[in-house]
């Protein structure tokens, strides 16, 4: 029986141990969770009725421009590859504005050859039924149709050339009109 009795009392020493222990470690972290609660609470209050940081006073005299020069040096060496980035691609927009305006000149001088091959055989022929044939005149006729097609053949040549900024391949007097 005092074997039984003394494993009562080992039982219920070890839970007792247990208890204690469970009770301190809460009781541990209890005060932990206070002490962290009023440091919190203590740094808020210090932080609303702190004075207002003033720089401190410097025994010597410090140039301001010099430093200001220093630093603007420095953000211009830092954004010199960027500017050169935006440099390069603004000559390429440039570059590629342009072919598109030659493009579209292309476009608008084969427009006008167009216009002028659908009118230019109507004219050959108007002039060759309206007269009778004759040598001599037949030739007179082909010389005036060639001068048409020569003078606007030269229009359009002199289009192209000032349209691409070679104003100097025109003569001075049709510069004037340009």
């Amino acid at each position: 029986m005092n074997f039984i009795f003394g494993i009562i009392l080992l039982a219920m020493f070890i839970l007792a141990l247990r208890v204690i222990w469970a009770t301190a470690l809460q009781l541990l972290s209890a005060l932990k969770q206070a002490f962290q609660t009023f440091h919190r609470y203590r740094a808020q209050r210090l932080a609303r009725h702190r004075l207002p940081v003033i720089m401190p006073s410097i025994r010597h005299e410090m140039d301001w421009l010099t430093i200001s020069d220093s630093v603007r040096q420095e953000i211009h060496s830092r954004n010199r590859e960027t500017n050169r980035e935006l440099e390069r691609l603004d000559v390429q927009y440039q570059a590629k504005q342009k072919t598109i305006k030659l493009y579209e000149a292309d476009i608008e001088i084969a427009k006008l050859e167009r216009e002028l091959l659908k009118i230019k055989p109507t004219i050959a022929s108007a002039e060759t039924e309206a007269k009778p044939r004759r040598r001599s005149k037949k030739v007179g006729d082909s010389g005036l149709v060639n001068d048409k097609t020569t003078k606007t053949a030269q229009q359009v040549f002199q289009l192209r050339e000032a349209l691409k900024g070679n104003a100097n391949a025109l003569p001075i007097n049709q510069q004037a009109r340009h």
